[in-house]
């Protein structure tokens, strides 16, 4: 084996990383590209064993196929000596195993995005013909700054390819393997599926679904004997997540999700509804009891599960202070009541001159509403929603400068254009390799910007996209947009991030400028005013924050909310800003006066998930996740004339 000073091939070793039954992984340099990289390596008896180059070299392939920044990036596939290896991205983290033990995962929004990025991840691989099959806690990653990273695809299917296993050998982990891995029907995407589902139970009951202390009894388990159900009371979890482990749990493959899409879909809206206080159940979620006498995690087999001793959650920066009720808004804004239809709605968007209100659909439609009347004038529906009569759910929208092009982009990662006078969707293709976190046209007429969770920017040509053609530049970026927005005048693009941080961009230049923190959540909202230095950006923790964009300075924050953030939006001027967070109340909040914010209410039972405010300040519109839009005129304002 190679010593401290020596190399494999052009890799010098740094220091041994692990080994296993299999080979070792170093910690190695490559002095050409001077960076440093984790170096598998296969062990010279292994490698003469029948189909093992093969399966080494099946997961380079299928590895390096895949681009994501939820999977660990392969560098090279080489062979010294004819012991071969590979070159892959070098992780500064810990596995869920020990992320568990040392209290990463102490609160159920964190399990929950741990979980949904390792739905994006696979599901990307999925999309990309190639299932891992050996889905497990000590498989995935976290980085320090949240991001999720998934390894090890060594006995991953390739669609079209031959499986290769050692003599006698299982593929994947038993007790994150499903029951069709064992009773010889065929194996698809949805093992994985149920490996994940494992994982989810795991980390809120503290206990895997299966165990036993023989092997034999454990696949009988999987594939004959129902789990125990979690109990919501004990582990603090809502009903509609334990609904959502049990369909991943199917021991039928047809009644699973039948892609992680749909399954990160599910997390995805159930997190952005749950308070933000900590969740805490008899056990702090994701420590296991104590194993019992002839387990598997107390026989010394390798247990994989996700452990750690208890910790205290982190604590709410206003728990303990004695809560100042809000300014009801009743007596100075005027509710003008609701319009619209029973239609999901995720987010809204005003035209530049106020008359048209843009609701983008769950089923991926965009509805064009005319304010003055408040009726519906236009329904958009995208190539795929026309093929099949339903689309993927509208993460975003944004007007050209001269409001002739709308562009709405979504959570599969399509993004389409329309020429808003006829209605008609532009011919051509572009998008992300996962959801499209924000979209924005910056003054000049000439690009339009987009940011997704494949962890990329990108600068679209918008004379080529009009012609057909999807031409652009790629900006590279740390881990998945959550959100975008454009400041400084329109100079700047201000993106939100899975990671926490908010990151300011020079269009001109693609220079990053500056990086803003102080969220303890991924960011889910930005606004900037017209003419505004400064931005404003709401997190899953239910913090709303102002920065100045020029000094980086934070303006000042609040934590009105007790849900995720969804919605931010200024008044003119940008001295007030007003926010929404899945629930009925909007928070209207004066930096001039920070200690006294308004709060608007809805009847009980609306859930608003979006914002807006017109131009000339005359009114709020809130969006109701059930496809209504209320209507607030500001004080001052006196109501319109009575429409016919």
């Amino acid at each position: 084996m190679p010593t401290h000073a020596e190399t494999i091939g052009k890799y010098e070793i740094i220091a041994e990383l692990g080994r296993g039954g299999m080979g070792t992984v170093y910690r190695a340099k490559d002095p050409i590209l001077d960076r440093v990289v984790a170096l598998k390596t296969v062990l010279r008896d292994v490698v003469g064993e029948p189909g093992m180059r093969e399966r080494f070299l099946r997961e380079a392939r299928s590895a390096a196929r895949l681009q994501h920044p939820n999977i660990v990036t392969v560098y090279e596939f080489g062979e010294v000596e004819g012991v071969p290896f590979i070159a892959m991205e070098f992780i500064e983290g810990i596995d869920l195993t020990d992320a568990g033990r040392q209290g990463k995962l102490s609160d159920l929004t964190t399990k929950l995005g741990v979980v949904t990025q390792i739905c994006d991840g696979l599901g990307y691989a999925h999309r990309h013909g190639v299932v891992h099959r050996d889905v497990k806690p000590s498989n995935v990653f976290l980085l320090p700054n949240g991001t999720v990273k998934i390894m090890d695809f060594g006995i991953a299917w390739i669609e079209g390819g031959v499986a290769t296993t050692r003599t006698g050998e299982v593929l994947g982990t038993p007790a994150y393997m499903a029951p069709e891995q064992f009773s010889g029907q065929p194996v698809d995407h949805r093992v994985d599926i149920w490996a994940v589902g494992v994982i989810l139970y795991e980390l809120l009951a503290g206990r895997r679904p299966f165990d036993a202390n023989a092997f034999g009894t454990l696949i009988y388990q999987i594939v004959h004997t129902p789990h125990t159900p979690i109990d919501p009371r004990q582990c603090q979890a809502p009903p509609r997540l334990v609904a959502i482990v049990e369909q991943a749990l199917a021991k039928d493959p047809r009644h699973r999700f039948q892609d992680l899409g749909a399954m990160a879909r599910a997390l995805h809206t159930l997190a952005d509804e749950l308070p933000t206080a900590s969740h805490r159940g008899a056990l702090p979620v994701g420590v296991p009891p104590p194993p019992s006498e002839g387990s598997l995690a107390a026989s010394g087999a390798p247990a994989d599960s996700v452990g750690a001793s208890a910790v205290e959650e982190p604590v709410s920066p206003n728990a303990g202070a004695a809560p100042r009720p809000p300014t009801t808004g009743r007596a100075i804004f005027l509710d003008e009541g609701t319009f619209g239809e029973a239609r999901k709605v995720q987010g809204i968007l005003l035209s530049l001159d106020d008359s048209i209100l843009v609701a983008g659909g769950g089923d991926g439609s965009v509805h064009l509403w005319d304010l003055a009347t408040r009726t519906k004038i236009a329904t958009l529906r995208n190539r795929v929603h026309l093929r099949t009569g339903h689309g993927s759910l509208t993460t975003c929208l944004a007007f050209s400068e001269d409001g002739a092009l709308l562009a709405s982009g979504h959570l599969d990662g399509a993004i389409y254009l329309w020429e808003v006078a006829t209605g008609l969707e532009l011919n051509v293709r572009l998008g992300h390799d996962g959801p499209v976190g924000g979209l924005a046209f910056p003054p000049g007429g000439t690009t339009l910007i987009s940011g997704g969770g494949d962890a990329t920017l990108k600068f679209w040509d918008l004379q080529a996209l009009q012609a057909g053609d999807a031409r652009r530049t790629l900006r590279r970026q740390p881990d998945a947009v959550t959100c975008l927005t454009l400041a400084g005048m329109g100079r700047l693009v201000v993106t939100g991030h899975v990671g926490r941080s908010i990151r300011v961009h020079e269009i001109a230049t693609n220079r990053l400028v500056a990086t803003l923190h102080g969220h303890r959540a991924a960011p889910s909202a930005l606004a900037s005013p017209s003419m505004g230095d400064v931005v404003a950006s709401g997190a899953r923790d239910g913090t709303v924050r102002v920065h100045h964009v020029e000094t980086h300075e934070q303006r000042g924050s609040h934590q009105e909310h007790r849900r995720s953030v969804t919605g931010v939006a200024f008044f003119p001027g940008g001295q007030r800003l007003a926010s929404v967070a899945m629930d009925n109340t909007v928070v209207i909040w004066d930096l001039n006066d920070p200690e006294r914010p308004v709060t608007l209410s809805g009847p009980a039972g609306e859930s608003f998930a979006a914002v807006c405010v017109t131009t000339d300040g005359r009114r709020l519109i809130c969006a109701n996740a059930d496809g209504r839009f209320r209507a607030w005129l500001a004080p001052g304002r006196r109501p319109p004339e009575s429409r016919p």
